[in-house]
Parts: structure tokens; sequence; C-alpha cells
């Protein structure tokens, strides 16, 4: 079965730096399945999610392929990217209050992904978006598209998030922490809600996080990136179980219950 995605020996280096930020990265990731991308802080989780986006600074040298769709990501011109992105592949970023235009309703923010994808409506771009901000979870959705970023709370802004990856229903999505900066309570929802959607979707998942708790609850497979390598990718089941490499050792040894074995 052909893979949605594809990563073929992926390289990027900058020339301010004595090592690369990833080295000889190799995956794939089929239609439907949930993958994670584990790794600490500096690991290169987050470059690896702007690449597959042809998201990168133009400054960084990359090597390798990154096939979506059957496109190269890393050679398409940059509109032919921008054709993909929002309505095949999407990506949920980090920090919703830096990745939300503070000037602009939320709800107008949803429905310009509409608009830049060719809906000529703006009615119709909005009634969309207040319906994929209800369907995300966003409690009085039609009043709350109204508001700013800063009069919601954390959780409320990281569904406008999803609201405007999901609306265009797309193969893809790429959650980079969507939700390291919220509550326990919070988060919880937000992964069910991730969960959920993706099921009705069908769509493949890349999960990036540091947070081991939050990769073995949602991905059936698991990456774990050290130094910009990818020093084990298997099932997230064996990788809970038994770890090979001593970094993944480590991070599964940090989350486990006092008193069990390595």
């Amino acid at each position: 079965m052909t893979a949605l995605l594809s990563v073929e020996r992926l390289h990027i280096g900058s020339g301010g730096r004595s090592a690369p930020i990833l080295d000889d990265v190799s995956f794939a990731v089929s239609d439907g399945e949930t993958v994670g991308v584990l790794g600490a802080s500096g690991s290169g989780k987050t470059s690896l999610a702007l690449s597959l986006l042809g998201l990168l600074p133009q400054s960084l040298e990359t090597r390798g392929r990154v096939v979506f769709d059957g496109y190269n990501m890393l050679e398409r011109a940059a509109g032919a990217r921008r054709n993909l992105r929002g309505r095949r592949i999407s990506m949920v970023f980090q920090e919703p209050l830096t990745a939300l235009n503070p000037r602009q309703r939320v709800g107008a923010q949803v429905a310009e992904v509409a608009r830049a994808h060719g809906e000529r409506d703006a009615q119709k771009a909005m009634r969309g978006a207040v319906d994929m901000l209800h369907r995300a979870g966003l409690t009085d959705a039609g009043t709350r598209a109204l508001r700013y970023p800063h009069e919601l709370s954390g959780g409320e802004r990281q569904r406008v998030l999803l609201a405007m990856a999901l609306l265009l229903d797309p193969a893809l999505l790429v959650a980079d922490e969507p939700t390291s900066a919220l509550d326990v309570t919070v988060q919880a929802q937000v992964l069910q809600l991730l969960r959920t959607l993706q099921r009705e979707r069908g769509m493949a998942m890349l999960l990036v996080s540091h947070d081991l708790g939050v990769i073995a609850t949602t991905c059936s497979r698991t990456m774990v990136l050290h130094d910009g390598r990818v020093v084990e990718d298997t099932a997230t089941p064996q990788l809970l179980a038994a770890p090979e490499h001593p970094q993944a050792r480590a991070l599964v040894d940090a989350v486990r219950p006092a008193g069990r074995g390595a």
C-alpha cells in the first residue's frame, strides 16, 4: 500500500550549528494511522513537523524527500504547497496566542481558511466556521466566534486552532504539542476530541510531543527522536513495555510508577 506521507533521509542543517537539526530521518504514515513523535526539547520535533508542510525557513539547508500525496514538499513551488496546506495537510501549532491573529475575531480566522481555498461567499464561509467551532467542542460557538483570542480561555483557543486545521477535512493532521499549554483536565478533553474527530473523518495524524502520557493514550506507533535522529520506531505498546534505545528507556522510566522494573 502506498503511504500517504513518506519521509526519506531528511536532513536539515544550519550554517550556525555544528550538528544538524535533523539527520537521516526516514518514516512513513499510512491513511488513518496515528503516529507519535516523542523527544525531549531540542530533539528536532518541531523542525520535523514544519518540514512536512514546507514551512521551514529558507535559511536552513534541507536534503532528502518529504513526499505527501505523491508530491515532494521540499521541491514544490510555494504556491503549490499553499494549495495543499489546510486542504490536504494541516497543522495545529503549539501556542494558540502566537498562532492566532490578536486583531481578528476567531470566527473570521477560521473562515479565512475556506476563503483562502476558493470560497467566495463570505457568509457561507462564516457559517462553516461556526459549525466547525461547534464540532471542535467550543460552547456557544456562534457567540464565541465573534470574540478575539485574548477573550477566550487556553482550552477554547486550542479548539479554535483545531477548527482551523480540520475545516477542510485534511487527509493528514500534524499536531505539534497541541496540549502542552493546557491543564490536565483540558488536555484530556482536547485529546479525546482529537481522537473522536480523527475517527469520524478517517484522517491520519502525526502527534508531536515530549509527553509520553499524551503519546501513549493516542498513538498506535511511536518514533523517538534524539539529537535529530530517529533512535526508535515501534508500536507504542512495545515502546512502553520494552524500549531499546537508552533515550527511549529514559523517557519511559521517567513516567513509570515507582516500584516497577525497567
